[in-house]
């Protein structure tokens, strides 16, 4: 245990951090409304230059102006100087951040969210139109176009979304450099907290750089995958102080809410942000939505919706897709057919059960890449099995042939899955199909994973195969579930190919 003259430096130098992080914040805010202004006035300017150069200088522009403005005599270029404009323009910008301000533009975080600070530029530029409309048709000023308005709507909307894509892209990638990042501190050690490790941990550009969690079990159940167990429950003030927490984030069960009560006034007594996880019943946290009424916080459980149209948009791909690469990769099907049949004896196609979308055992096809009756030989080396949980993997597999260890490290040996695909049986991203022992082995949470079809790739697959732990893949792999797009889906897709090339984990 540390002494109290020892911990002395150490609060003040989280004290010393957390003011710094303040006053980067204040200025972050300040820099943000600076650049929103900036860009609402280029906007206007922009607006400006496409009334009166483009559209009033073009004869078939300006006759869609005359119907939208009535039959005033267009203005050329230099009828209407921009300096006639300027207290418009000023009230547009401070009509704009006013409205950004109420509606909590400046406080959402700036990666992670980006459709939502898109949707809040969308509304409150809509507002402003709305009002700038207003105030044209009441006062009517007469050095003005009506036209202005809705130029000016469209392209302050264009010009403030582009500028918030690129301050996230700026600071994802200061992020990833481990700049500015938030120091987290996961409490509790369950399937909650694990979650929220994982769904952390695979988007790094949130700028959350987990510390570590501490465990909420009587018996430690040590450290997860790449997460570190820092203690118990009752380390969470030594931890805050010694590993200079910014942020905690409490994810108890739902049976320890004394317990999440007193970290949350531990929080509180040693100055810590701190945000509160509800554990309901086990729910997906992307099923669950919070709204307010007269201040009153109202929990909504989303019904599952129906995925109709998410199996029709991905069946379609799937199809298309598999058709397309077994074509172009025909001639080499036929040669790694004869360097297998070259190398060792045995099938060309090796057939193995595994399990599918709801407990479905189907045939999966592969290239062989080990010797004839490998399978017998699994029990003997058992006792050198590296993987965690109840699958099998040995790095330097004596099994492995030497061309099938060439087709491990390119994945080739999956090429025959295709057919899989095209039988229904298998989509092109999804949990990698298991073996029956290792369902058999499952805990109950992690069957959720077997909630749709497998995959030819997924998330799991392209952050670092069997460099990762189980319980991390299967974590993974329910994140796809829960937050299936096609974004998400195309996004694994394009990522397969770079993972393949540097052959992380793949053995």
């Amino acid at each position: 245990m540390m002494t109290t003259g020892a911990t002395g430096p150490i609060i003040q130098a989280i004290s010393k951090r957390r003011l710094y992080r303040r006053q980067w914040r204040i200025f972050g805010r300040i820099a943000l409304i600076v650049l929103d202004a900036a860009l609402i006035a280029l906007a206007f300017y922009l607006a400006y230059l496409l009334r009166y150069s483009v559209i009033g200088n073009s004869r078939f522009l300006n006759n869609i102006r005359t119907n939208l403005e009535g039959n005033i005599p267009a203005s050329g270029f230099y009828d209407a100087p921009l300096s006639s404009f300027a207290l418009l323009d000023l009230g547009v910008v401070v009509v704009l951040i006013m409205l950004f301000t109420i509606r909590g533009l400046y406080t959402i975080r700036l990666t992670g969210t980006l459709f939502r600070q898109i949707r809040t530029i969308v509304v409150s530029a809509t507002i402003g139109e709305a009002i700038l409309i207003t105030y044209f048709f009441v006062f009517q000023p007469p050095s003005s176009s009506r036209l202005i308005a809705p130029l000016v709507w469209v392209i302050a909307i264009i010009l403030l979304s582009l500028g918030r894509l690129l301050v996230a892209g700026i600071m994802s990638i200061l992020y990833r450099l481990g700049l500015a990042e938030t120091r987290l501190l996961i409490v509790g050690s369950g399937r909650l907290g694990k979650v929220i490790m994982q769904n952390i941990a695979a988007n790094p550009g949130l700028g959350y750089a987990i510390v570590g969690f501490l465990h909420d079990t009587i018996d430690p159940p040590g450290d997860f995958g790449r997460f570190r167990m820092l203690g118990t429950l009752e380390d969470l003030g030594l931890v805050i102080r010694s590993m200079q927490v910014d942020e905690v984030i409490i994810a108890l069960p739902s049976s320890m809410n004394e317990q999440a009560i007193k970290m949350v006034r531990l929080c509180e007594r040693f100055g810590s942000s701190f945000k509160l996880v509800p554990d309901l019943y086990e729910l997906s946290l992307s099923r669950i939505d919070m709204e307010t009424i007269e201040g009153i916080p109202l929990l909504n459980i989303k019904q599952v919706p129906m995925n109709t149209w998410q199996d029709l948009v991905t069946r379609l791909i799937d199809v298309t897709g598999s058709l397309l690469i077994l074509v172009l990769s025909t001639p080499f099907w036929l040669l790694i057919a004869l360097a297998i049949r070259l190398d060792s004896a045995g099938e060309i196609i090796y057939t193995q059960t595994r399990i599918g979308q709801t407990g479905r055992p189907f045939k999966m096809y592969k290239f062989r890449s080990m010797y004839k009756n490998a399978e017998q030989m699994q029990s003997v080396l058992w006792e050198q099995n590296e993987a965690q949980g109840p699958m099998f993997k040995i790095k330097d597999d004596p099994r492995v042939t030497h061309v099938g260890r060439f087709l491990r490290r390119t994945s080739l040996d999956e090429f025959p899955q295709f057919l899989n695909i095209i039988r229904g049986e298998m989509s092109l991203v999804g949990p990698r199909p298991p073996l029956p022992s290792e369902v058999a082995a499952y805990q109950e949470w992690q069957k959720e994973r077997l909630a749709i079809k497998p995959g030819l790739t997924g998330l799991w697959q392209v952050r670092g195969r069997s460099d990762i732990s189980f319980d991390e893949g299967v974590l993974m792999d329910l994140y796809y579930i829960q937050n299936w797009s096609l974004h998400l889906y195309f996004q694994i897709l394009f990522r397969t190919i770079p993972a393949v090339l540097r052959r992380r984990g793949a053995y």
